[in-house]
């Protein structure tokens, strides 16, 4: 893991360093802006790198990395946004010493349908499904789920004020396995200082209905920094690394976690 992250942060660095033009620079302003809104009209490739620390299930940090593709389509008074995601990760050694594992995690979808004509305050409202893609019990639930999302967000030139939040349901699956009742919030400030620099924080909140009291909530405080630019000049790259604390956790739950973010950006 540190190897990884030795050689993440150098690839950042030497990506931060690549002089830009001015255009350039008032493009990447723009478009930084723009992956701040998760109802934003474009086409990308979100990749997180995540590295779970704490754990008491596990001796030393799980990674995974996790791939969260970006759709959006256009109509004549609204747009579609669709949004998956899909974890691979790599289990240490358990407590209870079983070796280390490399597992593919359950697969979310859903679609957000946003109003064309607002006004400062945009919205999207849509199903959610997840899907009991898991290789390893841990990662998944072994149900089918289904459920709804929504979006609001508030943007200027500079600030980026959004919520994202879904609830689902298990409907189908493993009976052996707890039924769900997930909710998952992601909350986003981000203040952009110019030149494709944007700091921010964007915490995943969690809550497990079905747990015991005491139990259900994970609640990371944290942030970061990201930097946009483009390779060759042209394919637009968004890079940067976070850290969040978990502030209120279930008992197997880590302590914290260090997040890299490389952004592909295919349209816009």
């Amino acid at each position: 893991m540190k190897r990884f992250t030795k050689i993440y942060l150098i690839a950042l660095s030497l990506v931060i360093g690549n002089a830009i033009t001015a255009n350039a620079q008032a493009d990447s302003d723009e478009l930084a802006n723009k992956l701040q809104n998760p109802l934003a009209k474009i086409i990308a490739l979100p990749i997180q790198h995540n590295i779970s620390m704490g754990s008491p299930s596990y001796e030393g940090a799980m990674y995974t990395m996790s791939l969260q593709p970006i759709i959006a389509t256009e109509y004549d008074k609204f747009n579609i946004i669709h949004r998956g995601v899909i974890n691979l990760s790599y289990l240490p050694t358990t407590a209870d010493g079983n070796g280390n594992t490399p597992a593919l995690g359950d697969f979310n979808y859903s679609f957000f349908m946003a109003p064309k004509k607002t006004g400062k305050v945009a919205w999207g409202v849509g199903p959610s499904v997840d899907l009991p893609t898991a290789t390893e019990p841990m990662l998944g639930s072994g149900k089918w789920s289904v459920g709804a999302g929504a979006v609001l967000v508030y943007q200027t030139k500079k600030i980026t004020l959004d919520v994202v939040v879904r609830q689902t349901t298990s409907i189908a699956g493993d009976a052996d396995r707890d039924n769900v009742n997930r909710f998952v919030a992601q909350t986003l400030f981000a203040y952009g200082l110019g030149n494709g620099w944007v700091v921010n924080t964007f915490p995943t909140i969690t809550a497990n209905w079905n747990a015991e009291k005491g139990q259900q909530w994970t609640v990371p405080v944290g942030g970061g920094v990201s930097k946009l630019t483009f390779l060759g000049g042209k394919l637009p790259l968004n890079m940067g690394v976070q850290y969040y604390h978990n502030a209120v956790r279930p008992d197997y739950a880590p302590k914290g976690e260090l997040r890299f973010l490389t952004t592909f950006v295919f349209g816009k």
